[in-house]
């Protein structure tokens, strides 16, 4: 399985404090059938900005303390990104990292509102080449409202990532209904962990994947967690499959919503 989201590198976010820290990140990681993690440190203008060489560095530490401890896994490099509208020059710049150097980019928005710019912004990454990845959707308040809002997007080639805990309840049971939701009709392509620590949101995502079998089968949630993320780790171009159908509502669901 790869883990495409996850704050393991050490000092610069919320996510790893130390280096230990990390260490023990990837133990659990690989412990539970992890062989591929992508770092994707928060990166904006006003956290972490330091430049690609630094966060490398970072991130190298982390590696060489696998291997002393003999700890096998891959860890690459990517960045989280936050929607802004001059995004497409924060890539430019470095600033906004792709994942492992790739087309694909890891694009978080405010819990509680849409800017206004986001499709915009959306569609100039496009242009530019970039495929945007969607982080942790199922903790948007206009995804919660209303999941099929992304059909849109899909439609025109956005990725849609959900998180593990979000499937397994972690968040309560209105995430997990809107990640299930989400998995269940099509509108979310990759499970991560967004790992910040052993004990929040831990790195793992065997339970969830196991979960999204009795959601959609064994192939596509297998795909959610080892085949599309390694697609995008290598920089494939990656063919998504098409939303369900939005099913009808009956009239009193429209009455008791107000």
């Amino acid at each position: 399985m790869i883990d495409l989201h996850s704050h393991i590198i050490p000092g610069v976010d919320d996510g790893a404090a130390t280096v230990d820290d990390a260490l023990e990140m990837a133990r659990v990681a690989r412990d539970d059938g992890i062989t591929t993690v992508v770092a994707t440190p928060h990166r904006n203008p006003w956290s972490y900005r330091e430049d690609r060489v630094d966060a490398e560095r970072r991130l190298e530490e982390v590696r060489l303390a696998c291997r002393r401890e003999g700890v096998e896994l891959q860890l690459l490099l990517g960045g989280e990104a936050y929607i802004s509208p001059d995004l497409v020059e924060q890539v430019e710049s470095g600033l906004a990292l792709t994942i492992n150097g790739s087309r694909y980019l890891l694009i978080e928005w405010p819990y509680e509102h849409y800017p206004p710019y986001s499709e915009r912004v959306l569609f100039e990454l496009q242009v530019h080449g970039i495929v945007p990845i969607i982080a942790h959707a199922e903790r948007y308040r206009i995804i919660r409202r209303d999941p099929f809002y992304l059909v849109t997007l899909i439609e025109r080639g956005v990725l849609v990532q959900v998180t593990a805990s979000g499937l397994l309840g972690e968040f309560g049971p209105e995430i997990q209904r809107t990640t299930e939701m989400l998995v269940a009709g099509r509108l979310a392509h990759v499970i991560a962990s967004d790992s910040h620590g052993v004990d929040r949101r831990p790195p793992r995502l065997s339970a969830a994947r196991d979960r999204a079998v009795t959601l959609v089968g064994e192939p596509a949630a297998r795909a959610m967690v080892s085949d599309i993320p390694r697609r995008i780790i290598e920089n494939e171009p990656i063919e998504l499959p098409a939303p369900k159908p939005r099913k009808p509502q009956p009239f009193w669901a429209f009455w008791r919503s107000g």
